[in-house]
């Protein structure tokens, strides 16, 4: 089975207390639920199933104590198993005996920093203050997410199994998909694939047709592809938690010139992009290569309004499918070798339909090390059918 072992997973939660030592904290308290596992997985190597109520992960790090996990309670037995950590308890005990627990760290003038403060109920974040009133908890996630950002040798290599994965269902789906399916039979044929070749699921499967691709995403319908149409596929599948986030636009039979042109367009553009960056460079360069390769084909206007916000141009990816850095217009933080990131290249309005074509990338000291190889190494119009 390939995942990360108990070593390096210690050796973070050292690394970790240095940090959190040179801040001058006394303690942090890390949260994160099943569908963004990232910040408590980090640490343990393990990944709730949810069941309800028991996705939460909730890790306790305090100085010059051994670290405490809280995980919900139908976890807590797998958990007491396989997870390096030694005391774990029940989520559902927060409000009695581990608030209890904590009040022995209540003192004046004591930091302990909250992580993950975005997931955290509000519920959960009360009681932390009700059981440590005299304690300033500071926001600290920017220490995690600076962590997480760079991937060790084993992180990439799960990363580049869930990416084969990824390419190998894509090639599957691209025999599979035709007119008169609907878009929920193509989730069930990419998600059985995946599974099939031993893959998790990092998040929900995307499947987009016509109409529907004309928002950056939508749940899956029973709405029947059509001729023509773009069927916009972003599948997520994950090897030892670690995800790949590719994602193809395939263009069915009967389409006009300006859907398949712009397809072909699109895959000659990222193709570009992804071989232009570099280590050292300002992650703004992905979209001005986009910008600059779209504007003389007419294509700018189906790019620009969808850029400015989160995820315009890529995210990282690791842990989870969406993670720290964001890629957009304005992200201007300096790629540095060993960051993964997603490159997404998204046009919309395109006689009222959209694409995307979304390829996983290690940055190196050389370039780029592409994950996943399907679009980059497949002719321009491989997706049109």
């Amino acid at each position: 089975m390939l995942i990360i072992e108990d070593k390096e997973l210690k050796d973070r939660v050292e690394i970790l207390r240095k940090e959190i030592k040179s801040r001058n904290l006394n303690g942090i308290i890390i949260y994160s639920d099943e569908y963004r596992s990232g910040y408590c997985t980090y640490f343990t190597g393990y990944k709730p199933i949810n069941v309800i109520e028991e996705s939460p992960q909730t890790l306790i790090i305090m100085e010059n104590e051994d670290p405490i996990l809280v995980i919900g309670r139908l976890n807590y037995y797998s958990a007491r198993e396989t997870v390096w950590i030694k005391n774990i308890l029940q989520h559902h005990k927060f409000d009695t005996e581990i608030s209890s627990m904590l009040e022995k760290f209540n003192k004046k003038g004591s930091k302990i920093g909250i992580a993950g403060e975005h997931l955290m109920p509000f519920y959960l974040r009360d009681l932390f203050t009700k059981a440590m009133p005299d304690v300033n908890f500071p926001i600290v996630t920017e220490i995690l997410d600076d962590m997480r950002k760079i991937k060790s040798p084993q992180e990439i290599l799960l990363m580049e199994k869930a990416a084969e994965i990824n390419d190998k269902v894509l090639t599957k789906l691209k025999s599979i998909i035709k007119i008169g399916m609907t878009e929920q039979q193509v989730v069930a044929h990419a998600d059985f694939l995946g599974r099939q070749m031993g893959a998790d699921l990092g998040s929900a499967t995307v499947v987009m047709s016509g109409k529907n691709t004309k928002f950056p995403a939508w749940r899956a319908t029973d709405k029947k592809i059509n001729k023509g149409e773009l069927v916009m596929v972003d599948f997520n599948p994950a090897i030892g938690y670690y995800c790949n986030d590719g994602g193809l636009t395939f263009l069915m039979p009967g389409a006009s010139k300006y859907k398949s042109d712009a397809l072909k367009n699109s895959h000659q553009i990222i193709k570009k992009t992804i071989n232009s960056i570099r280590s050292q460079s300002k992650a703004t360069n992905v979209h001005d290569s986009f910008y600059d390769l779209l504007k003389p084909l007419s294509l700018e206007p189906n790019f620009s309004p969808y850029v400015t916000g989160t995820r315009g141009t890529g995210h990282g990816v690791g842990l989870d499918v969406v993670e720290y850095p964001d890629l957009n217009k304005f992200s201007d933080f300096i790629f540095y070798p060993n960051m993964t990131f997603a490159i997404k290249l998204d046009l919309h309005d395109l006689e009222g339909e959209g694409l995307r074509v979304e390829q996983v990338v290690q940055i190196t000291e050389e370039g780029v090390k592409p994950l996943n190889k399907l679009a980059l190494n497949s002719t321009d119009d491989w997706a049109i059918l």
